[in-house]
């Protein structure tokens, strides 16, 4: 099955040399179609809009778009991998902390038994 190739405004703008204005300016007038928006906000155009719209020449950028694509696919890997291991990281500090007040309650009660000669 086809899957299309998304690229950022950023990417698809060196890959084309164009600015990233002239980029956005084609995606507002309409000329991307398949533009989209990550949950991130990023907007990510189709590498068929670029090459449809005349931004982009299949024939002579496909080795390129391929690299590019990948390497975006893999930062875009890297960063979602970095942001989930920092929400486990939090929870696993939030877990800590309710363990370490946990052990301090035990204490406390457990000192409080001794006092009152009941342990």
């Amino acid at each position: 099955m086809y899957e299309p190739t998304y690229l950022t405004q950023d990417e698809a703008a060196a890959l084309c040399a164009k600015s990233r204005d002239t980029i956005r300016r084609h995606r507002r007038g309409g000329h991307l179609p398949n533009s989209r928006q990550r949950p991130d906000g990023t907007i990510e155009v189709s590498v068929s809009d670029l090459v449809a719209v005349g931004l982009l020449d299949p024939l002579l950028s496909t080795p390129d778009v391929t690299q590019i694509a990948s390497r975006s696919r893999a930062e875009r890997d890297l960063v979602s991998a970095r942001q989930e291991l920092a929400v486990v990281g939090s929870r696993c500090d939030a877990l800590r902390e309710a363990m370490s007040s946990a052990v301090e309650q035990i204490e406390f009660l457990r000192s409080t038994l001794r006092k009152a000669g009941l342990a």
